[in-house]
């Protein structure tokens, strides 16, 4: 058993390991467990489950260890849940009485250390994990067509998420030394873009799932603990290398204040990107779109956005509540907020605290696996990842809204870590502050501005060259499906530079065009 798993106040009922792998290499590797509660927890029973993976970027190996944990009575009223990332505090959840399927809202009490919120999650009727497993279960083996149900997802903050399976046919799969009969389904998750292909035996068990994330297949395949183990001793994928669009060298990409910039699917269709913060996305057909990037441009905020607390509320990676992160922002010496401060003097502040960050993250690595914004904040290190959740803290603190974005952006060569890699667009993350914008200072609504806090001091808050893809919270931490999001489209695109001012023809690529320098 993985440790950490088994206490003494819980008897293991039953438990699945899995190896991981992408792109046909080892990655990982999974168990999930259920338990019954004995003593004070009789009556109830226990879901946990552990996800561990490991990657390599340019040579530095990444881990991400995520943890959770649901508890339910045994008639099925939901108790507890949490979840932890890579040993750091659990984020609990607390469920009042009666606060289950039937009830139409769900209310939960927060914890986050000292930290408690009560919330009311309007999310209609669910299914507990127990539940979930049953009914799968039973559809499976009475050959159902079709399945649909609704469940909480802990690792995105309590949502709701919509699960559809399909069925497909019935095929023959290779575990360990056996070769079962199994039934295909294709399953929808409401909070992923992509469709997933599940495998189960007989008995209703799931056997193997294989989801397609644009670096190329995850499979997850049922195992033994050994065969667990050795996929995770062995994970060898190479996380930037597999990020990695090339395209054609664009100069002077870091000074200039707009940049067009052509997506084109490699298969049928291209998905749909945000006009969000800087950039603007014109559709030129299925599999094609334009971006144009404008440094002075902000998007609008949707009404409810100043006190929505996805962009104001601590969570366990942007917990802005946390000592270090209130320490941190007192180093920045800003001047007490005022209500007759001019409009522009809350850019000036985001600005500020995006230096800050940029000085005091001063060992930049690819080693910490998105680490929560204290943790970035105590350990001064860290990648894109740390630096955007940690400007997003900063500004939460300071009472300013902010949210993460995923996306890509353009790095003029790689060459020099020894990869072979020239010009190109790789994964990133960055933030955005709900300010007035630049184009409105003075007065004007506020709007969603671009800040990359990996940029050095004096080299600007933004530069033309990023594509974003979602915004997020990030309350899911690694699992949040905004990096789904951003993989599926690096792995599938084209990307090249076109004029803006040129009409561009439908289903005619920039690249045969000859448009990038």
């Amino acid at each position: 058993m993985i440790a950490g798993i088994a206490r003494a106040d819980w008897t293991l009922v039953e438990e699945r390991y899995f190896t991981l792998t992408l792109a046909g290499k080892p990655c990982g590797r999974s168990h999930e467990a259920h338990e019954k509660g004995v003593g004070s927890d009789e009556g109830r029973v226990r879901t946990r489950t552990r996800l561990e993976m490991r990657f390599r970027r340019l040579g530095t190996e990444t881990v991400i260890d995520l943890a959770s944990d649901f508890v339910e009575t045994t008639a099925g009223d939901p108790v507890m849940a949490s979840i932890s990332q890579n040993g750091g505090p659990a984020l609990r959840y607390e469920f009042a009485p009666g606060a289950g399927a039937g009830a139409g809202a769900t209310r939960v009490v927060v914890l986050r250390g000292e930290t408690r919120e009560e919330r009311e999650l309007a999310v209609g009727e669910w299914l507990t994990p127990r539940e979930v497993a049953a009914f799968v279960e039973a559809r499976v083996k009475a050959g159902a067509e079709e399945a649909r149900y609704r469940t909480l997802d802990v690792q995105t903050g309590l949502a709701a998420v919509e699960i559809g399976m399909r069925r497909g046919g019935v095929e023959k799969v290779r575990v360990g030394e056996r070769t079962l009969d199994v039934t295909r389904y294709t399953v929808t998750n409401s909070l992923m873009p992509v469709e997933a292909n599940e495998r189960y035996d007989a008995a209703g068990s799931l056997v193997s799932s294989t989801t397609p994330i644009g670096l190329g297949d995850l499979v997850s395949m049922v195992a033994t603990k050994a065969e667990a183990d050795a996929s995770y001793a062995a994970s060898s994928f190479d996380l930037l290398s597999g990020t990695f669009a090339a395209t054609k060298r664009i100069e002077r990409w870091s000074s200039r204040p707009t940049l067009a910039l052509e997506i084109r699917a490699k298969g049928d269709r291209l998905d749909d990107l945000p006009t969000v913060g800087a950039q603007a996305v014109r559709r030129v057909d299925a599999r094609t779109a334009i971006v144009d990037i404008d440094l002075m441009r902000a998007s609008g905020s949707e009404p409810g956005d100043l006190v929505d607390p996805r962009w104001n509320a601590p969570n366990a990676v942007i917990d802005s509540d946390a000592p270090a992160v209130r320490e941190l922002l007192a180093k920045a010496k800003l001047a007490p907020r005022r209500d007759d401060d001019p409009a522009f003097a809350l850019l000036a502040r985001a600005e500020a605290l995006r230096e800050l960050v940029a000085r005091h993250l001063r060992d930049k690595n690819l080693a910490t696996a998105f680490a929560s914004a204290s943790e970035a904040a105590r350990a001064r290190g860290g990648d894109c990842t740390e630096h955007a959740v940690l400007l997003a803290a900063l500004l939460r603190a300071d009472g300013i809204p902010s949210r993460v974005v995923s996306g890509l952006v353009y790095v003029p060569d790689l060459g020099g870590h020894g990869e072979g890699m020239g010009p190109g667009f790789g994964w990133h993350l960055w933030t955005q502050a709900l300010v007035h914008p630049p184009l409105v200072a003075g007065g004007g609504a506020r709007a969603w501005v671009d800040l990359d806090a990996t940029i050095p001091v004096g080299g600007g808050r933004f530069h033309a060259a990023h594509i974003a893809v979602a915004t997020s919270d990030l309350a899911g931490g690694a699992s949040d499906p905004t990096f789904a999001r951003a993989l599926s489209l690096v792995g599938g695109v084209a990307i090249a530079e076109v004029d803006a001012s040129a009409p561009v023809k439908r289903d005619e690529p920039a690249h045969d065009r000859g448009v990038a320098p």
